[in-house]
């Protein structure tokens, strides 16, 4: 008797290409466990026009492009003016030192924020959303429509530090930092969320045992092998660099990848100093505490909790990570 195949879930990769997002997103291809509706892009990394020109690159050279849809998305934070990207880590152009060629497929005139909210009436109650960059977009979908929160299965989101120091700021990572508005109003709109910050993240490492795994697997691994070693080389670390964006999508399947604890995020947007910091409120129902009992605008935020990564897990991710992108090679390069 031969057993059926697991059907897949549909997901939107939200993302802000990115040397991590791009093997982020072969990664998810490569799980084989998701429905991938569309790939919605964002300013964050890299300015929001190459953001996108890089999405519809990377769809092109896994193969994807004549079937998942790239949007364009949100060019600067909600309230500030546009931040400084992080090209030191990620390449003037996003992807290191590598420039793909564009996709053939027609562009879309729909925005990011416009497809998730016509894929969460789609598939209202199985939709998943991955974002692994500032989260303007899914914001923006919330301010148009409060109804998106009920609607999302789940949110994973990439960013913020809970317990440990940031990466942009000694308090904030960058994500959060980079538009902390969007991030307060997502947490506080009744969303289902996990966030996936940096005390998990920087817990799973990708090195230089890693990279030769990748650089022997042949030339459909040569183009991840090529950002990886860019990576590598910009983090500067001898235990390797953070596997961030990669981190989240593997968490929308399986949470034993992290350790995760129930609580409220909230994020600081008013001070330049701590811009991005996010609060995390830990809930313990069995030695429930009254934080912050004084404020009523932060213990009103409490009745809604999400799910916040504060460590690494059981289930080793970096084995995970590249085991499944040996399975989704790059063919359109």
């Amino acid at each position: 008797m031969s057993l059926s195949p697991r059907p897949t879930a549909p997901i939107v990769l939200d993302s802000d290409p990115g040397i991590d997002d791009a093997v982020a997103l072969q990664y998810l291809l490569g799980t084989g466990l998701w429905d991938l509706k569309a790939y919605t892009t964002v300013g964050g990394n890299v300015p929001a026009e190459q953001t996108y020109r890089n999405g519809r690159a990377l769809a092109r050279a896994f193969g994807i492009d004549a079937d998942v849809p790239v949007h364009r998305g949100a060019g600067r934070p909600l309230t500030r003016l546009p931040y400084s990207a992080a090209g030191e880590f990620h390449g003037d152009a996003g992807l290191g030192d590598v420039r793909l060629p564009d996709s053939t497929a027609a562009e879309q005139t729909e925005s990011s924020a416009q497809a998730l909210l016509r894929l969460s009436r789609e598939y209202e109650g199985e939709l998943t959303v991955c974002a692994t960059g500032p989260l303007t977009n899914v914001a923006l979908a919330l301010a148009e429509d409060p109804g998106f929160a009920a609607r999302v299965k789940r949110l994973v989101f990439m960013g913020g530090a809970a317990e440990v120091p940031g990466n942009i700021t000694p308090v904030a990572e960058f994500n959060v930092w980079a538009d902390p508005d969007a991030v307060d109003l997502v947490v506080s709109s009744g969303i289902t969320y996990t966030m996936v910050g940096l005390d998990a993240t920087h817990g799973w490492r990708f090195g230089t045992e890693e990279l030769a795994t990748l650089e022997a697997a042949g030339d459909g691994m040569a183009l991840s092998a090529r950002l990886m070693r860019f990576y590598l080389h910009a983090y500067q670390e001898a235990n390797g660099s953070p596997l961030h964006d990669p981190l989240a999508v593997g968490v929308c399947a399986d949470e034993s990848f992290v350790t995760a604890a129930d609580g409220t995020v909230v994020v600081e947007c008013a001070s330049e100093l701590t811009r991005g910091k996010t609060v995390f409120i830990p809930y313990d129902a069995d030695y429930p505490r009254a934080y912050y009992q004084e404020s009523p605008l932060v213990s009103a935020r409490t009745a809604h909790r999400g799910r916040v990564a504060v460590g690494t897990g059981p289930r080793n991710f970096t084995e995970d990570f590249v085991n499944t992108i040996l399975k989704q090679p790059a063919t359109g390069v």
